[in-house]
């Protein structure tokens, strides 16, 4: 059970701390007040959607804090142990929410992931919303609501844990061959495709490179020619630089026997010549490959052009296409020879869904054993809500034949179901959705939660205002059945209700009050729990929409009543 809430920064609550304790916990207070932002404060701490609007205007984050205790034999110690949480018997959860986005949880002081809470939590509190109404009207929900209260016997563990797995990867290693033969008929051919493609371009990682720089000086050939010639000019020409050299060699050798220095000089000269000489001998060479004709530029320009295609296909460099043209010939080859493999994996895959069915069919017959149990619990639990005459059934659709199944596998099995009612005599079977009132759907609701409770075994049942078109009689058969499951000595469950309705707010082991008041200019919620007797018919009487001496003797009745009919249940 909770034990302790604390909510700071959460929509109008700047800071709250509740005490919860067992039995029946009513939460009351005019519309507005903040009576739901609890609710969402516990369902943000216990792993729900983390909403930043529900961050209070003003401040950078939000914080909830909850405190469990749970028994002995709860499966929730052994799964905080197996995540390294310790096996105490009291949970400390926390979650904070940041407007940045950051979102940071704690269980028992220690760092946890989204995942983690929700598997933790999922066996502390169940939390029924308005909204649920819906949901329960969807046949796939409807499903679910009947596995809560199933005992599959180890059939699901099969199932999903050893067979479903193993069905998985026998399809993986199919479809790496293609799945069916028209398929792998037509990768083959695709394969046979991209291969010659890529073989017949005769790829080498070296030429595109060296095909580019040859086609840059194509199309600058001209710039190239001219620079080449002049400096090439500028060297060997009738006044250039080897002929002045000559020259000047020439008159240094006519002083040479005068001057030690002019010889020396001379034969630098020469060497100077010697490696000019040999620039200008490889300007020439360069000038005389210049002379590109227009059909070869044709031709590079179309080599090129079949390369960046190839790329855009295979790859984005010609190593990534030489890759890919080695993997396709690893798979084609792989297909071509595959037959017996694909054999192999077939008739595994067959026998594994005989398995499959075979314990699909055992779930199956389960599930209905169990939906006749269930539709007379639920038929039982609202007569006991005053919806006597109501026939409730599980209607299931027609199981498929093996060849059906094979169609669409799956380790749900293949049911589906769909919840039927009638809630007079004499008034055929018709779905759900089409017969029952909003009024019958809170009671029916509260019938199945009460039930799932008992299979699923979790402590703490939170009710958000499930009084939705309940009033008179049936209000009180309500709080009747909530004095019921509430009662420790019966069950030990922790109920936790907001309603409107006066009956229920009497019922109450405690009474919480909601209100919103102003200071400095800002709106803040607070909770007031009525322990006093007064109080509480005060509020009684609000909820009955009427005033006076009068009002207050009849709310003093009711209390009263509802006393004497929980002492009653001990």
């Amino acid at each position: 059970m909770i034990k302790n809430l604390v909510i700071n920064n959460i929509a109008l609550i700047d800071h709250l701390e509740l005490d919860f304790k067992e039995g029946l916990t009513v939460l009351s207070g005019e519309t507005g007040s903040g009576k739901s932002i609890i609710v969402d404060s516990l369902a943000f701490v216990l792993g729900d959607r983390a909403d930043k609007t529900l961050i209070k205007y003003g401040e950078d984050a939000a914080e909830v804090t909850a405190l469990f205790e749970v028994e002995n034999d709860s499966t929730v110690i052994s799964k905080l142990a197996e995540y390294g949480y310790g096996d105490d018997l009291e949970i400390l959860i926390s979650r904070k929410m940041s407007v940045a986005g950051k979102n940071e949880i704690r269980i028992q002081g220690k760092t946890a992931t989204l995942a983690i809470l929700k598997d933790v939590c999922a066996e502390l509190v169940d939390i029924f919303g308005q909204g649920q109404h819906l949901a329960l009207l969807n046949e796939k929900n409807q499903l679910s609501v009947l596995d809560a209260f199933c005992e599959f016997n180890g059939v699901d563990v099969q199932l999903k844990t050893e067979l479903n797995p193993a069905l998985t990867a026998i399809n993986r290693e199919l479809k790496t061959f293609g799945g069916s033969d028209a398929e792998r008929e037509r990768l083959i051919d695709i394969l046979k495709y991209q291969i010659d493609e890529i073989t017949a371009a005769n790829l080498s990682e070296d030429e595109e490179t060296e095909l580019l720089a040859m086609h840059k000086r194509m199309v600058n050939v001209e710039k190239l020619s001219s620079a080449l010639g002049q400096a090439q000019q500028m060297l060997n020409g009738e006044h250039g630089a080897i002929s002045q050299i000559s020259q000047s060699c020439a008159f240094l050798r006519t002083v040479g026997a005068l001057e030690e220095t002019a010889t020396e000089l001379e034969s630098r000269l020469q060497s100077a010549r010697l490696e000019i000489e040999d620039v200008s001998s490889q300007l020439e060479d360069i000038l005389a490959t210049m002379d590109f004709s227009p059909a070869e530029v044709d031709k590079m320009e179309a080599r090129l052009e079949n390369i960046r295609q190839l790329k855009r296909k295979y790859g984005g460099s010609i190593a990534e296409v030489l890759s890919f043209l080695s993997q396709s010939q690893t798979k084609y080859d792989n297909l071509v020879n595959s037959a017996e493999r694909i054999e192999e994996l077939n008739t595994q895959k067959n026998k594994v869904l005989k398995q499959m069915y075979a314990l699909c069919q055992k779930k199956s017959a389960q599930r209905k054993a169990t939906a006749q149990k269930l539709a007379s619990r639920i038929m039982q639990e609202l007569n006991d809500l005053g919806m006597r005459g109501t026939h409730f059934e599980v209607c299931f659709n027609q199981e498929p034949t093996f060849e059906e199944y094979c169609a669409s596998p799956s380790a749900d099995g293949f049911d589906k179901v769909e919840f039927l009612m009638s809630a007079n005599v004499g008034e055929p079977l018709k779905p759900l959705a089409k017969v029952i009132s909003g009024g019958e759907m809170s009671r029916f609701m509260l019938a199945v939660k009460n039930i799932t409770a008992l299979a699923e075994k979790i402590p703490t049942m939170i009710f958000d205002e499930i009084d939705t078109g309940i009033s008179g009689n049936m209000a009180q058969m309500v709080a009747n059945k909530l004095a019921n499951v509430s009662a420790s000595e019966q069950n030990g469950y922790q109920c936790i209700v907001i309603t409107h309705l006066p009956q229920i707010v009497a019922m109450a082991d405690v009474n919480m009050y909601i209100r919103k008041f102003e200071s400095d200019g800002k709106t803040h919620t607070a909770v007031d729990t009525l322990t006093d007797y007064g109080r509480r018919a005060e509020e009684v009487s609000r909820l009955m929409g009427s005033v006076g001496e009068h009002a207050i003797i009849n709310a003093k009745e009711l209390l009263d009543w509802s006393q004497k009919y929980k002492n009653s249940l001990k």
